[in-house]
């Protein structure tokens, strides 16, 4: 009898489990895996979860086990983005606006790359193909158009900070000063040349976004996916939800709507052992080991000769081992202490007790990862959001940050050995680090649910902000402050006019009562 019941019990669940499967497209395009590894973890669990998960990636997984998930490698698209020089593109000798276009350039051009792939095309052309929810990287806006061809709900995802417009999209306040762009180098509290700028930047920003990006995007919309499109910036205006990766701990705290999911460490996972013949050297460091990397994005083998010798002289000098991310087959003059390697496990390194600290270009998952696994750092931001993010750990008193434009031998090789000696900054991060930890469920746990809810009730138009129905004169109480400033000022020209009266009565009443007088 036990087992007939625990028979009809597993196959209540299953029909229950069955119910909720869904069709689900993910759409995620930057040729980068610092960006992607956060949506791995998404994409996974929901293969897991039972839901028919098809994924456009420049980074597929390839994991046999997940019999429920298609990847459509869009990989080939890395070499293009590598041509581009995306480093060169960002170069801090550069404005923030020609920053800002270059990557958007760049993109469009990967987009159009991987909505040409042929397996992309076969996708979009299949009309039996029919999906519950579209998740997209919130990046490239015309990737949104792949909910109105399925027509069904659209999420936006972010590895970073959400963009402006995002924050737009969702009616979510986006104050200048308290929460500026992340492209914008600025943490805490702003000078007001610093207002100035980030109060300029948010309204070219918009006007970019609206005038010059949104139409390209369409174009490649129009012609990859379907001609009889919206516009993909009235498509935009349909996003259910947002979720960003952020951190509370790391980010400015901003205060956000019900359909801005802020989730953060989506991809953190426990460290695995090393592979041997890492073990083997870190067995071998009696000092202890220094991790250097500067991520996916900023080559360590693309630096100048001028800035390798400088960073191979710190490193030279310093009586740690050092494992550094290098991506070439050799490292020029280099040291006895240092050891190379093309690609790291970068979790596992970090949860090593040995590393004393890494030196990073402070992308915002390496950090997540350090801070995670309780290991201070060194900063060397280059571009994009590492200024803002080692900025913010400097505060924190759990990074030591420089520059990369006055980076000498001397103060590099200090900074790492301020970090790994005094005993504060690893306290600190580890204090922080169970801070990180202390949540009543994960970022991948978080974000599930939600699709799923989203999934569940067909969108999410209920949790639209009243914000995004108001006129921008209203949203601003322009017509208030008017109103206000005209009752203001015929109050003020009516007390004028009477004093005035007065007076002149007066000055007549005086003048009368002299003539009499005399």
């Amino acid at each position: 009898m036990t087992s007939r019941y625990a028979t009809l019990l597993a196959f209540v669940c299953l029909c229950l489990h069955s119910v909720y499967s869904a069709k689900i497209l993910g759409v995620f395009v930057v040729p980068s895996i610092s960006h992607q590894v956060v949506f791995q973890a998404i994409w996974k669990e929901l293969s897991l979860r039972g839901h028919e998960v098809t994924v456009i990636t420049p980074d597929p997984l390839n994991d046999k086990s997940l019999v429920n998930l298609t990847e459509i490698d869009v990989s080939s698209s890395y070499k293009t983005f590598r041509e581009g020089n995306l480093q060169q593109s960002m170069s801090k000798a550069l404005s923030v606006r020609d920053v800002v276009n270059n990557i958007f350039t760049l993109m469009a051009t990967v987009l159009e790359e991987q909505f040409s792939h042929p397996e992309v095309q076969r996708l979009v052309r299949d009309k039996t193909k029919h999906f519950d929810l579209v998740i997209v990287e919130y990046f490239l806006p015309a990737s949104f158009a792949f909910s109105e061809l399925y027509n069904c709900p659209l999420i936006g995802v972010t590895s970073l900070s959400p963009p402006l417009n995002g924050l737009d999209v969702v009616g979510n306040p986006s104050h200048p000063v308290l929460n500026p762009d992340f492209f914008l180098p600025f943490a805490d509290e702003l000078e007001f040349s610093d207002r100035i700028t980030s109060f300029l930047h948010s309204i070219w920003f918009r006007y970019y976004h609206h005038y010059h990006l949104l139409p390209r995007q369409d174009e490649i919309a129009k012609k990859y996916i379907g001609k009889n499109l919206s516009y993909v910036g009235d498509i935009e205006k349909n996003v259910s939800m947002l979720f960003v990766n952020e951190n509370l701990l790391i980010h400015p705290v901003r205060p956000s709507v019900p359909a801005l999911v802020q989730l953060g460490s989506m991809h953190i996972r426990k460290p695995k052992p090393l592979p041997k013949d890492l073990q083997k050297e870190f067995d071998a460091a009696k000092e202890g080991v220094v991790y250097f990397s500067l991520g996916s994005n900023v080559r360590s083998a693309s630096l100048s000769a001028d800035v390798r010798e400088k960073i191979i002289g710190a490193l030279s000098e310093i009586p740690y081992k050092v494992l550094w991310k290098w991506e070439d087959e050799s490292l020029p003059d280099q040291p006895k202490n240092v050891i190379i390697r093309k690609w790291l496990p970068q979790q596992d390194v970090l949860g090593h007790p040995k590393v004393k600290v890494f030196v990073t270009q402070g992308g915002l998952q390496s950090i997540e990862e350090s801070v995670t696994h309780g290991v201070p750092l060194v900063g060397i931001p280059f571009i994009a959001d590492q200024p803002l993010n080692i900025k913010k750990m400097v505060d924190l008193g759990i990074a030591e940050s420089v520059d990369i434009e006055t980076l000498t031998k001397e103060n590099l090789k200090a900074a790492i050995l301020e970090v790994a000696g005094n005993p504060k900054y690893r306290n600190k991060v580890r204090e922080i680090s169970q801070l990180i930890k202390d949540v009543p469920m994960t970022g991948v746990e978080k974000a599930v649910w939600w699709m799923e809810y989203v999934i569940r009730h067909k969108g999410a138009r209920h949790l639209r902000s009243p914000a995004l129905d108001l006129p921008l004169y209203q949203y601003f109480l322009l017509d208030v402050i008017s109103f206000l400033l005209a009752v203001l000022i015929i109050v003020i020209v009516i007390i004028c006019t009477i004093v005035r009266l007065c007076i002149r009565i007066a000055k007549n009443h005086f003048k009368a009562t002299k003539h009499k007088v005399s």
